[in-house]
């Protein structure tokens, strides 16, 4: 064989070598931090207009996230849940907004869940899925009094977040701050594995600030998710709305 010809298959493979070698790393899938944006809306004499700022705010930037109501909000300012688009996951945290720890009797725990999803769901015209625990007091009745009242995730704590799954509640690791907290750059800085981190607003914060934190917190590093893409499982499902099987 002829030296140009040897030089030219090395050449060739040297090249094929580094193409294999630089393909995989493009082909990777992007890691991203996982971000959960959770909105608390408790009765306010400005609740329906903060509502519809914050939808306006979610809408304009495209991002994903999570809005938690109380029964007395849903039936005075229906708005607070019918507002937002489907990018938007719709939950309950009871219906006066109480510490479910302050009750001595189940049926009265269970009823103030019951009454605040009840309350949610026709606002919405939806079936909600979804539970925030007002102040993240909870007792041992809590798996019991979401899987009676027809609840399937509950975010009410800290440093977790629990699905049912399997005749059971599981326990997933999860990080919450609240509102502003730590600055945009904070969780930029923080990696993929350390999320999923959980951002909680409540409506005293003004929609400008939360406009201009989201803003800021948009990165290619992050990915805006709702409650029901981070569990898996359709926790908002509106009525009359017909879907794949």
């Amino acid at each position: 064989m002829k030296m140009v010809q040897v030089g030219a298959i090395s050449t060739g493979t040297v090249i094929i070598l580094g193409i294999a070698l630089v393909i995989p790393a493009f082909m990777q899938p992007t890691q991203h931090l996982l971000v959960l944006l959770s909105f608390n809306i408790i009765d306010d004499e400005n609740t329906p207009q903060w509502c519809k700022e914050l939808s306006s705010l979610l809408t304009k930037h495209n991002v994903k996230a999570t809005v938690f109501v109380t029964g007395t909000v849903a039936e005075e300012n229906p708005e607070c849940v019918s507002v937002f688009s489907n990018n938007v996951d719709i939950g309950s945290q009871t219906y006066d907004y109480v510490n479910l720890t302050s009750f001595n009797d189940y049926a009265e725990q269970l009823e103030e869940i019951k009454k605040g999803k009840d309350a949610v769901d026709k606002a919405g015209n939806l079936d909600s899925k979804l539970f925030k625990a007002p102040f993240g007091a909870t007792d041992e009745n809590i798996y019991s009094l979401l899987n009676t009242s027809g609840i399937l995730a509950d975010f009410s704590y800290q440093n977790q977040y629990n699905k049912y799954y399997n005749h059971k509640f599981l326990k997933f690791d999860s990080t919450a701050y609240e509102g502003l907290q730590k600055p945009a750059d904070y969780y930029q800085g923080l990696k993929p594995e350390q999320g999923p981190i959980i951002i909680n607003f409540d409506n005293e914060i003004p929609v400008e600030q939360i406009d201009q934190f989201v803003s800021d917190l948009k990165s290619s590093h992050i990915r805006f998710v709702s409650t029901s893409e981070l569990t898996g499982i359709d926790l908002t499902v509106k009525k009359g709305e017909w879907k794949l099987p």
